[in-house]
């Protein structure tokens, strides 16, 4: 019974109430929008960092502050096929998914949509393939809210410009470029580069957008090359169709225009999920709606009614490629372990002396981001019959430096072979082989 003292209402207020957290709108949505925010801050922080940038002077790229050429074959060649090799098994495993939570146009695009939508109103999102123009809301036009959303497009166009910058230069001259200041490093014109690239990003995120992901993408198209209906996908629970009557939330919500109930195998999916979160938002504020949402991703042969496992349909479509992966990465672990810090070679100078040249170049590279010193070392000559500039050269940081080698003309006629040795006190060492001919003094003089 109920005690006198208490009414129904505090009875009532007594039954504890558990509310349903529908996994699509409370996680894949936050989950989402972290990945790109972090997506983006990669993309600055891996070249800054010194993990990977193109190194335009010496012509190769940087690792973890070395400097990997062309010729440092085995870590080019297995980088590239590792990376190869990842990027079609995630293309097999996952679909498009690079495309809907790591793709920057993607995510600038949902960006200046948001904000399109906020200062204009929903209808004026972008260029409509019509060819009809852009419709405000009547409440929103006023010349306020255009300048506002034209500056914060062109912020958004001259920080994301500056983006590929750091793939190229360090982030002290990328400091000096933005604060105007001389820097060696800085190519001339580099302002006018960078302005291009700025119209060419303004015209993206203004007009283009998702345009350019639904029609224009070739990546987009690589990526189908590997898709079928084990990859991951949109499922759409058609048992409980009757809840979508009158319903469109879900297609409306779809930046390419897509309708998540009838999936295919070839279409512009990009796994983003946000029409799953919008179905489950919408049944989580319904009380006439049980139940999570329709829309679930998910991978499998669901809709010939036989699932095979994920692991075991992926490894049984990319076994090849797997075991390309792992050849790539024993290669590069190869070419790591057999790294060459320095290079050097002795080629002879522009000055001569009658017809005889009697200096040579001994050009050093240093490959590392770290000092060092380098000792140079001649054998296969008397003392009196060469001179060198100098006999050490010190590196703060990695770069080339030239010594002069100067033979004297006290040399007896006939082939003279003699070998340059350089080695660091880092423990590294390289010999080269020179032959010198020395001519009749005689012919010489006439």
């Amino acid at each position: 019974m109920m005690p006198p003292e208490m009414t129904p209402d505090d009875v009532l207020s007594r039954i504890p109430v558990v509310e349903a957290h529908v996994p699509g709108a409370t996680i894949l949505h936050p989950l989402r929008r972290y990945i790109q925010i972090a997506t983006l801050v990669l993309l600055v922080l891996i070249p800054a960092s010194g993990l990977f940038r193109i190194d335009l002077v010496s012509g190769g790229v940087v690792m973890l502050g070395w400097q990997v050429w062309f010729s440092d074959i085995f870590i080019i060649m297995g980088f590239w096929i590792l990376i190869a090799s990842l990027l079609i098994m995630m293309y097999s495993l996952v679909g498009a998914v690079f495309c809907g939570w790591l793709c920057p146009q993607n995510t600038v695009s949902e960006w200046a949509n948001a904000m399109t939508s906020k200062l204009l109103g929903r209808r004026a999102l972008m260029m409509d393939t019509s060819g009809e123009r852009m419709q405000v809301a009547t409440q929103r036009k006023s010349l306020a809210n255009y300048m506002l959303l034209g500056l914060l497009l062109l912020g958004a166009s001259l920080v994301y410009a500056l983006i590929p910058m750091f793939y190229f230069f360090s982030p002290q001259a990328i400091w000096s470029f933005v604060s105007f200041r001389y820097d060696p490093e800085l190519a001339g014109g580099l302002h006018w580069i960078y302005i291009v690239f700025v119209f060419l990003m303004l015209t993206d995120i203004t007009i283009i957008r998702h345009l350019l992901c639904k029609y224009m993408c070739i990546y987009r198209v690589w990526q189908h090359s590997f898709k079928t209906r084990d990859t991951l996908h949109i499922s759409y629970d058609d048992s409980r169709s009757d809840h979508c009557a009158n319903c469109h939330y879900c297609v409306d919500s779809c930046f390419l225009d897509i309708d998540p109930r009838r999936p295919e195998v070839f279409d512009s999916c990009v796994n983003c999920g946000a029409c799953v979160v919008a179905c489950d938002q919408l049944h989580s504020k319904s009380k006439k709606l049980e139940g999570p949402g329709l829309l679930r991703l998910t991978f499998g042969d669901e809709w010939k009614g036989k699932y095979r496992g994920m692991l075991g349909s992926f490894f049984s479509r990319a076994r090849t490629v797997t075991i390309t992966g792992i050849a790539g990465a024993l290669i590069f672990s190869y070419g790591v372990v057999n790294y060459q810090p320095a290079s050097f070679s002795v080629y002879r100078a522009d000055s001569e002396q009658g017809n005889m040249v009697l200096n040579y170049r001994v050009n050093i590279a240093y490959k590392v981001d770290r000092p060092e010193t380098m000792h140079i070392r001649v054998d296969g000559l008397a003392a009196d019959e060469f001179s060198l500039q100098k006999d050490s050269v010190h590196f703060d940081t990695s770069g080339r430096k030239d010594v002069i080698l100067h033979l004297r003309d006290n040399l007896p006629e006939g082939l003279h072979r003699f070998r340059v040795t350089v080695t660091s006190d880092g423990g590294w060492t390289k010999k080269f082989q020179v032959v010198h001919f020395v001519g009749s003094k005689v012919q010489a003089k006439s």
